[in-house]
């Protein structure tokens, strides 16, 4: 039942919950059902690979102590509850260490004790002897699949841990049975101790394997964790002083030196240098910085020495945002993933119903000890994990991958939606031009050149858009002074209106005047029609006082990406708020074919929805306020990352490197990415479809084929690491 009462988002809590004793999508499925019932929960995901829940919480009505507490009753432990992602990965991967370690020491024991017994059968060794190191086989190498079982059992459910004890407590009492009351027995049969230890062995090998693999998928992430530098010098009256970065606060100035690393983020205060932002970004040059510059943690100073003060510390910085964007969209569900789970929910107990169905038939027809073989086999050889791990799995090392690329994927849902996307829909200015806006025309209209800028700048001096910043730039050192706007009103996707006491001025596009009724000399209209560069009209209390004409350059990898996307069958379409000869110039020198110009921010968003009525996939690359209606309204929005802050919220994907040619990278790993989910996915329905009615005996009649109990184990264990190997193919591919 919904709360009565919601809060707004921005009143809600999230957690970041590493947790113990989650293996397979059954323990998912009991943790996400048995948390979402929880009051004041609004949303919960599970990440199989990192076995990490995140939450997203009302705390008036949430407590982190009943969440643990839910958590512990569920059968599961919290090993922390965080809203730090860094904290929260170094639990999880400390948790992971632990757990190599751990599977490791039992299979190397288990492989012992099974050597053991396999050279008893050869000397015949006293069947109690045999019997007391299978005990310790059962009992100890196994007692993590029994713990598992008790804490199914309080919770009412069953998951991997169930099959994979069961399996092993029948064959083993069996075995007990028919060793302490061998007369009971009508046919002489010899206790199988072997199989009981050949399929711990075999089970914990694939334990000890998978978490490996695991480790090894989590590298990307922990990586970034890792680049960012444990010291750093901070200035303080003139000297030096070496810190802990997390001790750094907001405006505290540091020192960098050639080949250090930057600790938190900054702004330059002085000198020069170039900055290596491949780590972070994926951009191969260093990326030159002077006074003024930002520069991100994690990035390696080069050449020349800088001074910079700190902005962004701990949980702020673009680093740690990205780590947890990652995160959290690897933790979100996909509509495979969901699909997958709901399957997951009914596979155990479907393989129970199985196993004790083919128990019956076989002790209908047969004896006792095929009975309890395939009884056995059935249990030992499903394999939930396979499924559970065959989405997440691939999600966990592409979003690494992109990652890497600089390409930070905010939704899980991300690769199922790029990889259809039939159109891509620009933005002209500042994204497929380099948005390096300089005035290349200046025109007043009956007033001087002087008072004509000093009126410009007034109306330009607090914006952020591109237009505004060529302005100020061409102002400096012309204009000895202007006066400051006391109201300012920023019309998205036509221009601004500021109030200077007395006098209103209008700066923006030729449409936004035609609309204000604003009228233009018929000498200024014939050469605005001749001009094909980017124009801002600027008007004085609705009277026409000038223009200028802004030139802008082609981003280089422009030309290239337009010719890729084709190449993959998506068309490139141009959607502007520029005036028609600039735009139209643009699409003809990339050979667009359909350009959009003179469109406000509605307008674009129609665009969008016009594609999508024709049945279309339409992706949006923008960078600005004025293109956040359709980048919401896109089925894949694409930003920038020197693009607006709202632009990047409502994207799904965000391009961290300056420029637009991760536009055809995320296309075509998002490709790959869902070519790995499905061969995955085929792999573990094939896998379970086949061998569960193997090992149940379904084929003994005809071809007179079953599998004994350790084979299945050690099918059900390499199983779920052949998904983890196979999605981690996703960290060397060729994209």
């Amino acid at each position: 039942m919904p709360d009565k009462f919601v809060l707004p988002e921005e009143n809600l809590k999230k957690a970041v919950i590493p947790l113990e004793g989650v293996h397979c999508a059954s323990c998912v499925e009991r943790v996400e059902s048995g948390l979402a019932r929880m009051p004041g929960i609004r949303r919960v995901s599970v990440h199989l690979p990192s076995r990490t829940a995140f939450l997203t919480y009302d705390p008036a009505l949430a407590t982190t102590e009943a969440i643990t507490l839910r958590i512990a009753e569920l059968g599961y432990k919290a090993l922390a509850v965080s809203q730090s992602p860094a904290k929260a990965e170094n639990i999880a991967g400390a948790e992971l260490e632990r757990e190599k370690r751990y599977f490791l020491k039992k299979f190397l024991v288990s492989l012992a004790v099974t050597g053991f017994l396999l050279m008893g059968r050869v000397f015949d060794s006293s069947p109690y002897t045999m019997m007391i190191a299978a005990a310790f086989a059962w009992w100890w190498c196994g007692s993590h699949f029994h713990a598992g079982l008790i804490r199914s059992l309080k919770a009412r459910a069953a998951d991997m841990n169930t099959l994979v004890s069961l399996s092993t407590s029948v064959t083993f009492f069996y075995g007990v049975f028919i060793t302490v009351f061998p007369a009971a027995m009508s046919m002489s049969y010899h206790a199988q101790w072997h199989e009981v230890a050949m399929l711990i062995t075999f089970i914990n090998l694939g334990r000890w394997l998978e978490a490996r693999s695991k480790s090894a998928a989590a590298a990307a992430v922990s990586n970034l964790f890792k680049i960012a530098p444990k010291f750093a010098r901070r200035v303080r009256d003139g000297r030096e002083e070496l810190i802990r970065a997390e001790e750094i606060l907001p405006g505290d100035v540091i020192s960098l030196r050639p080949g250090e690393q930057v600790p938190v983020d900054g702004a330059v205060l002085s000198g020069f240098s170039a900055i290596d932002e491949a780590l972070l970004t994926g951009e191969a040059l260093p990326q030159e910085k002077s006074p003024g510059s930002r520069i991100y943690a994690g990035t390696i100073n080069t050449t020349g020495a800088l001074e910079f003060s700190a902005t962004g510390v701990g949980e702020d910085m673009v680093l740690m945002k990205i780590i947890k964007a990652v995160e959290e969209s690897q933790a979100a569900k996909t509509s495979t993933q969901r699909l997958v789970d709901r399957i997951a929910a009914w596979f155990v107990p479907f393989v129970l119903l199985t196993a004790f169905t083919a128990l019956g038939f076989w002790l209908y027809y047969t004896d006792v000890s095929r009975s309890v073989n395939v009884f056995a086999a059935v249990l030992a050889v499903a394999c939930p994990c396979a499924l559970g791990l065959a989405v997440p799995m691939a999600l966990a090392v592409g979003f690494g991958r992109a990652a890497g690329l600089g390409i930070l994927i905010n939704n899980g849902d991300v690769p199922e939606r790029i990889s259809k996307v039939d159109v891509v829909i620009f933005d002209k200015t500042g994204t497929i031009t380099e948005g390096r806006l300089k005035v290349s025309k200046l025109r007043p209209w009956k007033i001087s050149e002087t008072e004509f800028l000093a009126l410009l700048l007034s109306a330009e001096s607090k914006s952020e858009h591109p237009f505004a910043a060529a302005v100020r730039l061409y102002a400096e050192g012309r204009v000895p002074s202007y006066e400051a706007p006391s109201a300012i009103e920023v019309v998205p996707g036509k221009g601004v209106a500021v109030q200077l006491k007395d006098r209103e001025i209008k700066a923006g596009s030729q449409k936004w005047f035609v609309e204000e009724g604003i009228a233009l000399p018929a000498d200024s209209l014939a050469e605005l029609r001749n001009d094909d560069g980017s124009l801002l009209l600027l008007a004085e209390n609705g009277r026409f006082v000038g223009y200028v004409v802004l030139a802008d350059s082609m981003r280089p990898e422009a030309a290239g990406l337009i010719k890729e996307l084709a190449s993959m069958g998506i068309k490139p379409v141009i959607a502007s708020g520029d005036r028609a000869a600039a735009v139209s110039a643009a699409a003809v020198t990339l050979g667009i074919t359909e350009f959009y110009s003179e469109v406000f921010p509605e307008e674009k968003r129609q665009i969008v929805l016009r594609h999508k009525a024709l049945g279309l996939k339409v992706a949006v690359v923008g960078d600005g306020f004025n293109d956040a209606a359709a980048l919401s309204e896109a089925d894949i929005g694409i930003a920038l990352r020197s693009g607006t802050d709202i632009a990047v919220k409502a994207s799904d994907i965000t391009l961290m490197h300056n420029g637009i040619a991760g536009v055809a990278q995320a296309v075509k790993l998002a490709r790959i990415i869902r070519r790995v989910i499905i061969e995955n996915l085929l792999w573990a329905f094939a896998y379970n479809i086949i061998l569960i009615p193997l090992a149940a005996g379904a084929f003994y009649p005809a071809f007179g084929l079953t599998i004994p109990p350790y084979f299945a184990g050690g099918a059900m264990a390499l199983s779920s690491v052949s998904v983890v190997m196979n999605s981690l193919r996703l960290k060397k591919m060729k994209i």
